[in-house]
C-alpha cells in the first residue's frame, strides 16, 4: 500500500465495483473526470467489472482511500511505452464529499513518487478538458507543464472544448513531502 499525507493507494478489489458503478453513472463525476456525460456512463455493474477489473487490461488501476481507509477514488496509468519509459496517468475522486480538499493532489503526488522511483518512468502525461479548472490548477501546482492542446477535441454539454495535454519528466518532479 502506498501512503500519502491524506490518502492511501492500494490494488483494486472486486468489492470496489459497487462504488465504481455509482461514480461512473453519476453525471457530475463524469463531467469533471472526462467531460463525457452520458457517453462514458450508463454502464451496468457487469460492464463496470469487465472494464475496470479485467486482469487482461493494459490499464494499471488502483484504489484511492482516505485516512479511515474508505474508498474515495481511483488512480492509474495506461499506454505504457517501455522504450521511452513513459505512460499516461488518470485519476478520479469519485466520492464528491472529498472534492476540493486536497485528496486528489495528495494521491497524485504519492503515485508520482511510486511511478518515478519504483517503476523508473522517465515521463508521465495526463490530460483534461479546458473547463476543468480545478484539475488544471492541481496539475500545474504539482509541476506538470502544459505541453499541448487538441483543439475542440472534447464535446462537453453540447459544446466543443479543447483537450489539454500536460507532461512531467522525472527530473522535474519535486520529491519533498
Amino acid at each position: 500500500m502506498l501512503v500519502g499525507n491524506k490518502t492511501f493507494i492500494r490494488p483494486l478489489e472486486i468489492e470496489d465495483a459497487e462504488a465504481f458503478y455509482q461514480w461512473y453513472n453519476d453525471q457530475e463525476v463524469n463531467l469533471w473526470s472526462s467531460g463525457a456525460w452520458p457517453q462514458n456512463t450508463l454502464l451496468s455493474k457487469g460492464e463496470i467489472e469487465d472494464r475496470f477489473f479485467n486482469p487482461d487490461s493494459d490499464e494499471h488501476r488502483y484504489a484511492i482511500l482516505d485516512q479511515q481507509r474508505e474508498l474515495i477514488g481511483t488512480i492509474g496509468f495506461r499506454e505504457v511505452n517501455i522504450p521511452a519509459q513513459s505512460a499516461t496517468l488518470f485519476i478520479v475522486i469519485g466520492n464528491k464529499k472529498y472534492w476540493g480538499h486536497g485528496y486528489g493532489p495528495d494521491a497524485l503526488k504519492t503515485f508520482l513518487h511510486f511511478l518515478f522511483d519504483q517503476w523508473n518512468f522517465h515521463r508521465l502525461t495526463l490530460d483534461t478538458w479546458d473547463g476543468n479548472l480545478r484539475a488544471i490548477k492541481a496539475y500545474e501546482k504539482l509541476g506538470f507543464k502544459l505541453e499541448g492542446k487538441l483543439r475542440e477535441a472534447r464535446f462537453v454539454q453540447g459544446h466543443y472544448h479543447d483537450a489539454l495535454i500536460f507532461g512531467m519528466l522525472c527530473s522535474e518532479f519535486t520529491r519533498d513531502s
